[in-house]
């Protein structure tokens, strides 16, 4: 009873709860933060990681000799290493529908002037692993390698309206629908409302949802067995995107989805 009562760091009890090891959720968050910039000193590194600066020297050290990062002498600034990539480029090859569906992605450029983009399925989410800019401009929240909510997103609505009820039902149960905007769907039935409207219309819509200022419409890639595997999406900022057009860009989507889906079907599904 005279004991004294220590509050934990939640990340830590869920790390015991889960049987994670601290150390490497550390490093991966440390990893994390430096695929977002060309270089961060180690107090940066630490500010960003939320940890201390001993602590994430000695990550940074241990990843260093294992080549996951690289440390710069002239500027004292770390940065992602040669085996991260090599590891990044294993998965973009098991995944390289950016480049399989690339001149299917160009075309749909040309027609459309606006981005365009392709995504999988992964367990936080839709992950885009292909783009193809209008105007050498790059939307921010849908850059190859981000992975965005399902429910507030085109894409994973689109993949969503696609599973089977159970597959659903089990998605609904564990994930939290958390908003991201003031106009993020977080209500079980509207999300399963608007999903019965995307399986109507054939495309996914995401207005302003995930972002503010940003819209997003979405086909589906499915593979030979006629299973949901990707996503075929353009967005761009609300004042190029306007609504009355989304109808018609979506009924694109779908047309080149179909072509995607006919082409690299069989890469797909291996």
């Amino acid at each position: 009873m005279g004991g004294k009562f220590v509050q934990r760091d939640h990340d830590d009890a869920t790390d015991d709860r889960l049987g994670r090891v601290q150390s490497l959720v550390r490093a991966f968050g440390v990893l994390d933060e430096l695929s977002k910039a060309d270089g961060l000193t180690l107090s940066e590194i630490a500010r960003l990681a939320k940890l201390p600066r001993s602590t994430t020297h000695r990550l940074l050290t241990t990843m260093e000799a294992l080549n996951f990062v690289a440390f710069d002498r002239d500027t004292n600034n770390w940065a992602i290493g040669m085996k991260a990539f090599t590891v990044g480029a294993a998965f973009a090859h098991a995944r390289d529908l950016g480049k399989l569906g690339r001149p299917i992605m160009r075309g749909l450029m040309q027609e459309l002037h606006h981005s365009v983009n392709i995504a999988v399925p992964e367990k936080q989410g839709m992950c885009y692993v292909g783009q193809v800019e209008t105007s050498g401009v790059r939307q921010t929240a849908a850059r190859p390698g981000a992975c965005l909510p399902m429910h507030t997103t085109a894409s994973g609505k689109v993949m969503m309206a696609h599973w089977s009820p159970p597959e659903l039902d089990r998605f609904l149960a564990r994930t939290e629908l958390i908003a991201r905007t003031e106009r993020s769907i977080t209500d079980l039935d509207q999300i399963r409302g608007e999903l019965s409207n995307v399986r109507q219309r054939g495309f996914a819509i995401d207005d302003e949802e995930h972002a503010p200022g940003l819209r997003c419409v979405a086909a589906v890639v499915l593979d030979r067995y006629g299973a949901p595997r990707a996503s075929l999406s353009i967005s761009d900022v609300i004042s190029r995107l306007k609504r009355e057009s989304l109808d018609g860009i979506g009924q694109s989507l779908v047309l080149a989805a179909r072509q995607m889906t006919s082409e690299i079907g069989t890469q797909l599904a291996a």
